[in-house]
């Protein structure tokens, strides 16, 4: 995908306030209806956590259901998710109540909301249909439960606390997003439960007059489509990275992502396109590389290129899978294997591939994260494991004294970061301020890891001493200086959990605090770490910025050109047709 930055169009219609015409055809007119004060609280749980949890994510995974259709809007569908008798606050018609301009052109609208009057189920659909059924586009529909209290007996019902986030290009060609919160309950029904109350606490939306970004992956000649995830030509998650540089000496980026079958390496054309050149300029083969990385490794002023490969345990000791690849550029954007000489015969199940001069000899060395392979051996631990492939240090030997490249050693455990955690992903930077590089280890499955160099090429945990284990399932890191005073501080994705976050605020007390304490961190998603002296301070958890749902990497860079670093994330995983067909 390639998004390419546009200016705003002119203003339309507020949101919500389109013609709807053709959205409300087939519905009633709302009827007006008195809206309860409170969603009445069961009078007696369930005595039974797991009949608790059962009955909450087969309503949760309605919800996803029901949020699908809605994405598709199918508005006539969706009646069979709310019960005929349903008492609602509409979706629209609500008082603003503050107007406030944010960076970036945006405006968030936010409304008065808990009034008595309401619709009933007609009405509600008809919200719906006039609230986003004439966009140009539906992007996203969320109705996430974030707890849940159930009653058993006659009749059976639920009380639900819902996040409410929908998406998309409204009908003039704005970028809108609708949020809330709404306490709603649910009364099973011949089997099914149906949305009979719904009471919104809430409501609000953010809006820009264009697309800041639009997608010409297609005509700039960066798309590519393969076949879906879980068929047979497509059955592995290993192909995870791309790589960015100047590969001709032309003064544009070219971009260089390994894949399942094939590589691709992208030259930039003077029109501003990308041509796919990799077979032509030697990087083709072989395909499967997971980490990879443009750097100039032999010191003659070209970018070169080393692409991370996974290999495994095979019996009788032998090893399967692929060794690390190094290409040397030519000077002129062509590429060489270079030998399986030291270094590049050792195999690794590398992921990222981070670049740094350990020993401050001039010659850039590699940290290789090495993850693991489940399908081999499951991770020990969902929340310390240790039995991770071992990470590399591969220490740059130079070249001879006719110029050719020597290749690496590998001096992991002398420098002391062998280390056998679950890595995923890692980042360096002078965090000490002593003039040399140390490096922050993300790690899934566990605590991430800051390892400070000592001067001499090896390093000494200080995780523990800077603040920074962050316990979780670790995908990236990245340095920046997100509070403008001059020094850095770090950004970590990690997953977070809506469920996960649910079940674990009912089970407090049937676990010890410091367990069930640190099972909500792995649920908790990213963190920010902020420098404040000697060490670095964990922003605190409502803050912006960290729910990021299943995170991957992240990037800080000036969207706004304000002088202010931003966050860009990544996140998501392959789905089925619904969100939780993951």
């Amino acid at each position: 995908m390639l998004l390419s930055a546009c200016g705003e169009a002119p203003r339309g219609a507020e949101p919500g306030r389109g013609s709807g015409e053709a959205a409300l055809e087939g519905h009633a007119a709302p009827t007006p209806v008195t809206v309860p004060k409170d969603v009445a609280r069961p009078d007696r749980a369930l005595t039974s956590v797991e009949a608790v949890e059962d009955e909450t994510e087969a309503l949760a995974d309605r919800l996803i259901e029901l949020a699908e259709v809605l994405r598709k809007r199918g508005f006539s569908e969706a009646r069979a998710w709310f019960s005929p008798e349903l008492v609602a606050h509409a979706l629209v018609g609500h008082p603003v109540s503050s107007r406030t301009a944010l960076p970036l052109e945006v405006e968030r609208v936010d409304h008065v909301v808990g009034g008595e009057e309401g619709v009933g189920r007609d009405g509600f659909i008809a919200s719906l249909a006039s609230l986003m059924g004439d966009w140009q586009r539906v992007d996203s529909v969320l109705w996430k439960v974030k707890r849940a209290d159930f009653q058993r007996g006659r009749p059976n019902w639920g009380r639900l606390e819902l996040k409410i986030h929908m998406t998309g290009m409204d009908a003039v060609g704005g970028v809108i997003a609708y949020h809330g919160k709404a306490t709603v309950r649910a009364t099973k029904v011949r089997g099914q439960f149906l949305l009979d109350q719904f009471v919104l606490r809430e409501w609000g939306s953010e809006r820009r007059g264009a697309p800041l970004f639009t997608e010409v992956a297609a005509s700039a000649g960066l798309a590519h489509t393969w076949a879906r995830f879980g068929t047979e030509a497509n059955n592995s998650f290993h192909w995870n990275g791309a790589a960015a540089g100047d590969v001709d000496g032309d003064g544009d980026w070219d971009l260089f992502i390994p894949s399942d079958g094939q590589n691709f390496l992208y030259i930039a054309q003077p029109d501003g396109t990308w041509n796919d050149e990799a077979d032509e300029r030697g990087v083709g083969a072989p395909d499967g590389g997971t980490g990879a990385v443009f750097f100039d490794c032999d010191n003659d002023g070209d970018q070169d290129l080393l692409v991370g490969m996974t290999s495994w345990p095979l019996a009788g000791g032998r090893v399967g899978g692929e060794p690390i690849r190094l290409f040397l550029n030519d000077g002129e954007g062509h590429f060489a294997a270079a030998p399986g000489g030291p270094g590049l015969a050792e195999p690794f199940v590398a992921y990222t591939l981070t670049v740094l001069d350990v020993d401050g000899d001039g010659w850039l060395d590699v940290h290789v994260c090495g993850y693991g392979r489940v399908d081999v051996e499951h991770n020990n631990s969902w929340t310390e494991a240790t039995n991770g492939a071992p990470n590399g240090l591969l220490r740059n030997l130079g070249v001879d004294d006719d110029g050719a490249f020597r290749g690496f050693e590998n001096i992991a455990a002398a420098a002391g970061v062998e280390d056998v955690r679950w890595s995923y992903a890692a980042a360096a930077a002078d965090v000490d301020l002593d003039g040399d590089a140390d490096l922050y280890v993300a790690n899934d499955y566990g605590s991430n890891r800051l390892w400070i160099n000592r001067g001499d090429g090896t390093f000494v945990d200080g995780s523990e001493a800077q603040g920074v284990v962050d316990k979780g399932s670790g995908m990236g890191a990245s340095f920046g200086d997100l509070t403008g005073d001059g020094v850095l501080d770090l950004y970590v994705s990690n997953m977070s959990s809506t469920a996960g976050s649910r079940i674990l605020s009912r089970l407090g007390d049937d676990m010890e605090e410091e367990t069930h304490a640190l099972l909500k961190k792995l649920a908790a998603g990213n963190s920010i770490f902020t420098r404040d002296g000697d060490a670095f301070v964990r922003s605190p958890g409502g803050r912006g910025g960290i729910g990021a749902s299943w995170a991957w990497s992240p990037a800080l860079f000036d969207v706004d050109l304000d002088g202010d670093l931003d966050v860009f994330c990544t996140n998501g995983f392959v789905t089925g047709e619904v969100a939780f067909d993951t």
